[in-house]
């Protein structure tokens, strides 16, 4: 064979993982299928055949490529960065210590080639499910492509320690859009850490008071020590009551949640009535549990919150000496003179 694991291509190929994923798990390759004509399908095919015990490498269904990585084994699944992979109901990662890495060139807010999406009449609740520890997650757009009315989630997440990096979440179908409890992530994860990920799409309208990150129980699971780093919420609403992150009962929350250089921006769109959010971020009254710090927030938000209770800002608009409750205008944009 022209390409194996050993030198050239394949060789490369296993450093450039190493690099992003240094682990001792085995690696598999997904492709779609209708990809033959391809000049990487089949340099694929024969960089990653069958291992010496049997175990194939290479997939084109992305529920036979995850049924092959073995929980706790650090394994490694490369996406294909040129196509759709669509996955028929929610696809629950509840293995522990699976890493998943889009091969688009990485790096990217939005447009990720390598794409990951419900199918549509499955009634998929969310596009992935995630409750296992310590899986990885880089350069995958996850699409909610199901129209039905159970598909009010992007990601639902209960796991402990994952990691999204370079991810986006959005919805493809504005069916979804007009309920209060749609969000694109729903979250109760322990020691989750999203770093330059983009939650929402502004190319389809919301028309309810919903929200783009909702910190709510999964289950016994609720949100615990999570870190959001230079992550980007977009949202396109008629409703101005779209909140980008909400707390939704008391309970749902516990320790410390960071968000480091948060930017929550509404597009502003008069042909389909889409407006500014009044408030970008806001939790349920009375939090006395956990406690959220926004470092160096930017929204056009009207007001960036209206919550006192354990929400805090810093940065951003903040003056020293300053009094009074001023979380209303911080992180809020202005208009230059």
């Amino acid at each position: 064979m022209a390409y194996n694991m050993n030198s050239g291509y394949g060789q490369a190929l296993q450093n450039y993982v190493a690099s992003q994923v240094p682990t001792f798990g085995r690696m598999f390759v997904l492709m779609n299928s209708s990809d033959t004509d391809e000049e990487n399908y089949q340099r694929m095919q024969e960089t990653f055949p069958v291992d010496p015990n049997g175990v194939v490498r290479f997939f084109t269904s992305l529920a036979s490529a995850y049924a092959a990585m073995e929980s706790n084994n650090n394994d490694v699944l490369l996406i294909d960065g040129n196509s759709a992979h669509s996955y028929t109901g929610e696809l629950a990662i509840s293995s522990n210590r699976a890493h998943f890495i889009g091969m688009d060139g990485g790096d990217r807010f939005s447009g990720q080639g390598a794409k990951v999406q419900s199918t549509a009449g499955t009634a998929a609740a969310s596009v992935i499910a995630v409750s296992g520890t310590r899986n990885t997650f880089r350069n995958i757009k996850f699409i909610q492509a199901d129209d039905e009315a159970t598909s009010q989630n992007v990601l639902k997440e209960s796991g402990e320690s994952s990691l999204y990096k370079n991810c986006q979440f959005m919805f493809e179908d504005v069916d979804e859009l007009d309920q209060t409890d749609t969000y694109e992530i729903l979250f109760a994860g322990d020691s989750t850490e999203f770093h330059n990920c983009q939650i929402g799409a502004d190319t389809l309208t919301t028309s309810a008071a919903r929200s783009g990150v909702a910190f709510d129980k999964i289950g016994s699971a609720r949100a615990k020590c999570s870190l959001w780093k230079d992550c980007i919420w977009r949202v396109q609403s008629s409703s101005a009551d779209f909140t980008f992150v909400k707390v939704i009962a008391t309970t749902d929350l516990a320790f410390s949640h960071v968000f480091v250089n948060p930017i929550f921006i509404s597009a502003i769109i008069a042909s389909t009535s889409a407006v500014a959010s009044t408030v970008a971020v806001s939790s349920v009254s009375s939090l006395v549990e956990g406690n959220v710090l926004f470092v160096n927030p930017a929204t056009n938000a009207a007001s960036f919150s209206t919550t006192s209770d354990n929400f805090k800002v810093v940065g951003a608009g903040m003056q020293e000496g300053a009094t009074g409750n001023a979380t209303a205008t911080i992180g809020v944009g202005l208009v230059p003179d």
